[in-house]
């Protein structure tokens, strides 16, 4: 006889999305996993004696997706929420630099991400893409919850900020080249803007990014404000800018892309450049709505970010999908555009191909990474269920998120972290809150 398989994880009896190319749905479905990787998905009745499971896990009543991918964000800013609302980006950002040089330090990046992480993890994400000073001490924060990032050295011209930019180009090689080889770690070369760097910076991103075959990150196209600064600065578009510089390609992801010509929409899905839509952010700083519809309509790959907290103000992406596809029913006069189904690809195998791990996550199958979340869906608010898509974008809230798990490891269990000390993090936070107060 064959001996049983010995796994870390058996999942047994719930609902399973698999989010694969034929969109696979497995009622009563298990789900086995080894060493970080899903080993067996199937129905409950073939598993049999098969496996030797470490741990079980009945979920009967529950339905597991893969983990959401949220591409784009500024996690520490978790320590800003909330002190500057309702004025526009321009007058937002004057704001917010000048308390972040008061109060970004290492110390309080790594307490600001670790309460970032927290409120991702308890609404059912599992990777994220973050843009922040102090980024290796974001590294050590994320290695050592278990959770997985994409980031990397970060390009800017920021008041306040000037000595960080001193030998710019050697401290990224130096960095890419310490944190290559970390599993939970997904490098890229970032820009916050183009109207916050120079040609010479972009072309030495372009360089390192060409020579180490790695992403690129930035903001571009989010506000009028934007639009005219670069038009002054450049005579072009931050598109046309970007494009010029050859910093559009498959490997290229951009925040917001609000302000978008019919010319520059298909430059993008010429160049496969990816997109994540922001529409939180966009809407409370009055940045405007991007054309998302059109967009994925001439096929530019579009993801969701939540953007900083200090400007949305949280990091739910079923609330950002949600207001995602509300939006664009609304402005379009459409209500077929923007399905559930395709809202939630834009969650998760569309959120993982914008970052370049679309063979890794974003689904649910065998050889893939174990990112996944369990939703109770014995929740009020989901009963009773016809459609298993419209819930997750119309009425699927994080309190409904139960189980997470990352890279073959629970990081939540029955609603209780695993690998973040919640309530510490939260006093160290508020104990940041009493400096800001007095800025």
């Amino acid at each position: 006889m064959t001996q049983p398989l010995k796994v870390d994880f058996l999942l047994l009896g719930g609902t399973i999305v698999t989010m694969d190319t034929e969109r696979h749905v497995i009622q009563n479905g298990a789900l086995a996993v080894k060493d970080s990787r899903i080993v067996w998905i199937g129905d409950i009745f073939q598993v049999g004696d098969q496996f030797e499971p470490a741990q079980k896990l009945d979920i009967h009543g529950k339905v597991v997706i893969p983990g959401l991918v949220n591409t784009h964000g500024h996690w520490a800013m978790t320590l800003f929420r909330g002190l500057v609302d309702d004025c526009p980006l321009e007058a937002w950002l004057e704001k917010i630099w000048k308390v972040e040089a008061a109060v970004v330090s290492a110390e309080t990046v790594t307490i600001g991400t670790q309460l970032a992480m927290v409120e991702m993890i308890r609404s059912g994400t599992t990777c994220a893409a973050d843009m922040y000073w102090h980024y290796p001490e974001s590294f050590d924060a994320v290695i050592q919850a278990g959770f997985r990032m994409i980031n990397g050295p970060s390009f800017a011209l920021i008041p306040g900020f000037e000595d960080r930019n001193h030998q710019a180009y050697k401290a990224a090689i130096e960095l890419l080249e310490q944190y290559k080889n970390e599993p939970l770690l997904h490098l890229y070369m970032q820009a916050h803007s183009t109207y916050m760097t120079n040609v010479k910076m972009l072309e030495d991103i372009a360089q390192i990014k060409q020579d180490r075959n790695i992403g690129f990150i930035t903001h571009a196209a989010e506000s009028k404000g934007e639009m005219e600064l670069v038009h002054q600065k450049y005579g072009k578009t931050p598109i046309e800018v970007l494009d010029s510089v050859s910093l559009l390609s498959n490997t290229t992801l951009l925040a917001h892309c609000v302000h978008l010509s019919d010319a520059e929409i298909e430059r993008l899905t010429v160049t496969g450049t990816n997109v994540s839509h922001c529409p939180s952010s966009n809407l409370k700083l009055s940045s405007g709505i991007a054309r998302v519809a059109d967009m994925v309509r001439a096929g530019v790959n579009v993801s969701i970010g939540t953007d900083g907290p200090a400007s949305n103000n949280d990091l739910d992406l079923f609330h950002e999908a949600q207001l995602a596809a509300l939006v664009q029913k609304g402005v379009s006069g459409d209500p077929t555009v923007l399905p559930a189904e395709k809202v939630f690809s834009m969650l998760t195998i569309d959120g993982a191909r914008a970052v370049g791990l679309e063979n890794q996550v974003g689904s649910l199958e065998v050889g893939k990474l174990a990112d996944l979340a369990v939703i109770d869906f014995n929740a009020a608010n989901l009963t009773p269920c016809f459609n298993l898509y419209s819930h997750f974008i119309y009425a699927t809230s994080s309190a409904d998120v139960c189980h997470v798990m990352i890279h073959g490891k629970m990081v939540m269990q029955n609603r209780q972290m695993l690998t973040l000390d919640e309530e510490k993090i939260k006093s160290e936070v508020r104990r940041i809150s009493q400096q800001i107060r007095l800025i």
